[in-house]
């Protein structure tokens, strides 16, 4: 796939990252490293995203993996579930969660968990 072919979305629409409407989850498995893009409200009606996201990710080989939060508006404890099991999943191998430019509300629900 070429990189300017659209990427499916996981989540309610199909669109390229810079189009993610509000409350998205948006799975890369195909970029080194994977990449988790979220954005607007990450909440628990994104709770399905998120889990669907973790189940991509964990059938791919153990590497580091991105967590994009530039683009959060409220991060919520339901995306918690994603960082800590990608963190206890990736842990052993030597690898981590490289979580990327958090946004303030990202930043202070991670700093308060002990991810930052």
């Amino acid at each position: 796939m070429s990189s300017s072919s659209a990427v499916p979305a996981i989540g309610p629409r199909s669109q390229r990252y810079r189009n993610i409407g509000p409350g998205e989850v948006r799975c890369f498995p195909q970029e080194v490293p994977p990449r988790v893009a979220l954005r607007g409200e990450i909440d628990l009606t994104t709770g399905p995203q998120l889990d669907l996201a973790y189940q991509e990710l964990a059938q791919l080989p153990a590497g580091d993996v991105v967590l994009d939060l530039t683009e959060v508006t409220f991060l919520g404890c339901v995306a918690l579930r994603l960082v800590f099991g990608l963190t206890a999943r990736l842990a052993p191998t030597g690898h981590e969660v490289v979580i990327h430019a958090p946004s303030p509300p990202a930043r202070r629900l991670l700093e308060l968990a002990g991810f930052l």
